[in-house]
C-alpha cells in the first residue's frame, strides 16, 4: 500500500513525455508535424416533430499552432492535434434566410484549461454560394502547456473575419460540399499586435453548412483546385420566366406613392387525404387589385386575387430615413379544389407570414430596387415564392415612374480578386496520437534550423458588405451528379412509370420517351441547344381523379421534373363515354454545365409552363397509344419529342392498361402496307385470271386445229 503513490507519480511524467511527442515549438516543424487525427462533427437541429435533423457537417485533421510569448521575452510555438473527440455545439440554418452557420469544436488543455474553435460559415443574399467566413480561437494560457508564459492563466483571443475561404457554389437544388486535401495555413489576428503568430493548419477538410442531406451524408464535393482563375460575371438579361405586373398604389388625393413590377410564381405546400404531401402553382396574376397604404416611414402594398388569395410586402425606412428595406411578407390562399385537388382539408384558408429574415432589398431612399434575376423566398412553412424582373420603390415617388435604379448585386458584372492555392505541404508517415487533458510538460525550445513556411491559404479577400454579391466563379471546376455532356442516344429510352390512388391501387400508367430540346445562351452570347432525355429511373408522383388526374415525373437529383395535367371532357359522345387529353405541361430544369455547356447563367432555375395544349387524346375508357414521333411545343424555346407513348389517367382496373385508341400518326402508318397488300393482292388475282384466260384460249386452238 505504501508503493501505491510513488507509482501514481509516474503517471505525469508519462502523460508529460506523450505530450512531448506531439508539442512542436516552431512553426519551422509545420513541414514536419505528423499527420493529425481526422474527425467528423456533426450540429444538428430540433424540428417541432421528430428527431433531430443534421445541418452542418464536417470532417477536418488539423493542426494548432499556438505562438505566445514567455518570460524572458523569447517566443515559443505549442503546437497539437485538433482531438477527434471534441465536444460540438453551433447554430444552424433553420430557414432558407438564413445566411450564417456555426460550428464550435471544444476539448481540454493542460491540467485545468480549455480550447475552443468556432468556424462560422456564411452564404450570399440569393443563397448559391457559401464561404469560411469567420474564425475564432480561445484559449487560457496554462502553465503546464504554456511554460514560462509571460501572461500565464490569462484568456487569449483570436480571429480571422470578413473572409472568404472555401468558396463554393452550392443551392438547395443543388447543393454541394467543400472537399481539400491539400495543406492550408490560416493564421489569427489578435488584438494585440505584438503576440507571436498562431495559425490553423488544416491538413484536410470536407464540409457542408447548408443544405445537409436528412441522410447526414455530404453531398457531391466541390474540390479545391490546383489552379483557379475568376473572369467577370456578364449581367443577366434571361427572359422573363412568370407574367409580369405592374401595380400602382395611389395616396389618398390619387397620386402614385407605391411602385411595383414584379413576376411571382408560387410553389404552396398542402397535404392530400392519403397523409401524401404535393405543390400547387400559380403565378401572380396580372390583374390583381391594389390595397395598402403608404406613410414617411412605413408603406405596405398588398395585390389580391382569385378568391381569398394576397400577397403582401410591407417596407419600412431605416439609418435616420436615408434607404428603406423589406421588412415582412405575407401570403393568404384557401385551398380550393381547382389549384389544390383531393386536399385533407378543402376549402381551408391559410395565412403564411415571414417577419424574421435578414435585410433584404435595401435601398437608398428616393431610388428604387431593380433585380431582374431570379430568386427564391420562403414565407412561412408552406409557401415558396420564385421571383423576377422584381422593381420596387415604395417611398418618394415622383413623376408616376421609378426613380434611378440601385440593381442588385447579381444583376452587375464583378471581378473577384485573383484565388490562389494553398502550398501542399507533405506530411511525414508518422503516427497520430489522440491528445488528452496533459499535466506538467516541458516545452522544446525553438532551433535554429530554417523554418518552413506554408502559403497563406488561397489569399483570400474581404467579404464585400450584406447588400452585395460576389459572382460566381465561372471557371471553378463543378462536379456534377448529371450524367457527363454527351450526345443523347436518338433512340431516348422507354420508362414504365404508375400512380397509385389512397388504397395503393393504380390509376394512372404511363409508358414514354421523353426527349428534351431547350435553347439558351451562353457566355459567348451565342445561342445553343441543350438536350436531354427523361431516364427510366425518373420518380413518378401525381394523383388520380375522376374528372382531373396529374403525373410528375422527376429525375437528375430532383434537379429536373415534367407534370402532365389530365382532363376529362364534360361534353360525352352518344354512347356517354368522355374524352381526356393532356391540357397543361410544366416544366423545371436547372441549367447544368454538364447538359447546357457554356451557359452564362449557370445552375439556374427555369420554368415553363403550356396551358392551352390539346394532345394524347382518347375515349376515357381506353388508353392513348402512340409509337411514331410525337413534337410538343411547349415554349418558343423547349420543345419535347414523345415517342413509344402509351398512357392511361382514368379507368385503370387491375394495373392493366385497357384497349388502346391509336393516334392518327400510327393509322396513316399502318394504312401504307394495307394499300400496298390490295393492290398486290388484286394484281395477282388479275395475272392469275388473265392466266386461266389465256390457257382456255390456247386449249380452243388446239380443239380446232385436230378438228381441220
Amino acid at each position: 500500500m505504501l508503493l501505491m503513490p510513488s507509482k501514481m507519480s509516474f503517471i505525469p511524467t508519462i502523460l508529460a513525455v506523450l505530450f512531448v511527442l506531439l508539442v512542436r515549438t516552431s512553426v519551422g516543424y509545420a513541414a514536419y508535424e505528423p499527420a493529425p487525427p481526422e474527425g467528423h462533427f456533426v450540429v444538428t437541429k430540433k424540428p417541432l416533430v421528430g428527431q433531430p435533423d443534421p445541418c452542418l457537417i464536417l470532417t477536418i485533421a488539423a493542426m494548432i499552432n499556438v505562438g505566445y510569448t514567455k518570460t524572458d521575452n523569447t517566443t515559443a510555438t505549442v503546437s497539437f492535434p485538433l482531438p477527434s473527440d471534441s465536444t460540438i455545439g453551433g447554430v444552424c440554418s433553420h430557414r432558407t434566410e438564413e445566411r450564417h452557420a456555426r460550428i464550435t469544436l471544444g476539448f481540454g488543455l493542460g491540467m485545468d484549461g480549455t480550447f475552443q474553435l468556432d468556424l462560422t460559415f456564411g452564404r450570399n443574399v440569393i443563397h448559391r454560394h457559401f464561404w469560411l467566413e469567420d474564425v475564432a480561437v480561445r484559449y487560457k494560457l496554462v502553465p503546464d502547456t504554456f511554460p514560462d508564459a509571460r501572461d500565464a492563466n490569462a484568456v487569449a483571443k483570436a480571429t480571422i473575419s470578413n473572409r472568404q475561404y472555401f468558396y463554393t457554389p452550392s443551392t438547395v437544388f443543388h447543393p454541394h460540399s467543400y472537399l481539400c486535401d491539400k495543406h492550408q495555413n490560416i493564421e489569427f489576428t489578435f488584438s494585440n499586435p505584438d503576440r507571436p503568430t498562431s495559425t490553423l493548419s488544416i491538413h484536410s477538410i470536407q464540409v457542408q453548412p447548408f443544405y445537409v442531406p436528412h441522410s447526414g451524408k455530404f453531398s457531391p464535393p466541390e474540390t479545391c483546385p490546383d489552379d483557379m482563375t475568376t473572369t467577370p460575371a456578364l449581367p443577366t438579361t434571361q427572359p422573363p420566366l412568370n407574367p409580369i405586373g405592374h401595380f400602382t398604389l395611389n395616396d389618398t388625393i390619387g397620386n402614385p406613392c407605391f411602385l411595383l413590377s414584379v413576376g411571382v410564381h408560387f410553389h404552396v405546400l398542402y397535404e392530400l387525404k392519403d397523409n401524401n404531401t404535393v405543390a400547387a402553382e400559380y403565378d401572380l396574376p396580372r390583374n390583381s387589385t391594389v390595397g395598402g397604404g403608404c406613410g414617411d416611414s412605413k408603406a405596405t402594398i398588398a395585390l389580391s386575387f382569385f378568391k381569398g388569395f394576397s400577397l403582401t410586402a410591407t417596407f419600412k425606412t431605416k439609418d435616420s430615413n436615408s434607404s428603406f428595406e423589406l421588412v415582412s411578407a405575407s401570403v393568404g390562399y384557401v385551398r380550393e379544389p381547382k389549384l389544390f385537388p383531393y386536399a385533407k382539408f378543402p376549402g381551408t384558408a391559410v395565412h403564411e407570414v415571414q417577419t424574421d429574415g435578414p435585410s433584404m432589398f435595401v435601398t437608398e431612399l428616393g431610388k428604387s430596387y431593380l433585380c431582374r434575376s431570379v430568386q427564391f423566398y420562403d414565407v412561412g412553412s408552406t409557401v415558396k415564392l420564385y421571383v423576377t424582373d422584381l422593381q420596387v420603390q415604395p417611398f418618394a415617388v415622383k413623376k408616376r415612374s421609378f426613380s434611378e435604379a440601385s440593381e442588385c448585386a447579381q444583376d452587375l458584372p464583378f471581378t473577384m480578386a485573383p484565388i490562389e492555392n494553398a502550398t501542399t505541404v507533405i506530411a511525414f508517415n508518422t503516427t497520430a496520437a489522440t491528445m488528452a487533458p496533459i499535466g506538467n510538460v516541458t516545452t522544446i525550445p525553438p532551433s535554429n534550423a530554417t523554418t518552413a513556411t506554408v502559403a497563406p491559404i488561397r489569399n483570400a479577400t474581404t467579404i464585400q458588405p450584406s447588400d452585395t454579391t460576389m459572382a460566381p466563379i465561372e471557371n471553378a471546376t463543378t462536379i456534377m451528379t448529371t450524367p457527363k455532356h454527351t450526345a443523347p442516344p436518338e433512340e431516348p429510352p422507354q420508362g414504365h412509370f404508375e400512380v397509385k390512388d389512397t388504397k395503393g391501387h393504380v390509376c394512372l400508367l404511363a409508358y414514354i420517351s421523353l426527349q428534351f430540346k431547350v435553347n439558351y445562351t451562353k457566355t459567348d452570347r451565342k445561342n445553343n441547344t441543350g438536350v436531354f432525355d427523361l431516364p427510366k429511373t425518373a420518380k413518378a408522383t401525381g394523383f388520380c381523379g375522376s374528372d382531373n388526374s396529374s403525373l410528375t415525373l422527376t429525375f437528375h437529383d430532383d434537379n429536373f421534373n415534367v407534370t402532365f395535367d389530365f382532363v376529362k371532357d364534360k361534353e360525352v359522345k352518344g354512347n356517354g363515354i368522355g374524352r381526356f387529353n393532356v391540357s397543361t405541361i410544366g416544366i423545371w430544369y436547372t441549367e447544368v454545365p454538364s447538359i447546357f455547356p457554356g451557359t452564362k447563367s449557370p445552375d439556374a432555375r427555369r420554368h415553363v409552363r403550356s396551358k392551352t395544349l390539346n394532345i394524347f387524346s382518347a375515349d376515357a375508357d381506353k388508353s392513348y397509344k402512340c409509337n411514331a414521333d410525337v413534337q410538343i411545343t411547349v415554349t418558343k424555346d423547349v420543345s419535347i419529342l414523345a415517342r413509344h407513348v402509351q398512357i392511361q389517367p382514368f379507368g385503370v382496373k387491375s394495373g392493366q392498361f385497357s384497349s388502346a385508341e391509336e393516334c392518327s400518326e400510327d393509322a396513316g402508318s399502318n394504312a401504307v402496307p394495307v394499300m400496298i397488300g390490295v393492290v398486290v393482292g388484286v394484281f395477282v388475282v388479275a395475272v392469275f385470271v388473265a392466266y386461266i384466260v389465256v390457257s382456255k384460249r390456247k386449249a380452243k386452238a388446239q380443239m380446232l386445229t385436230a378438228l381441220a
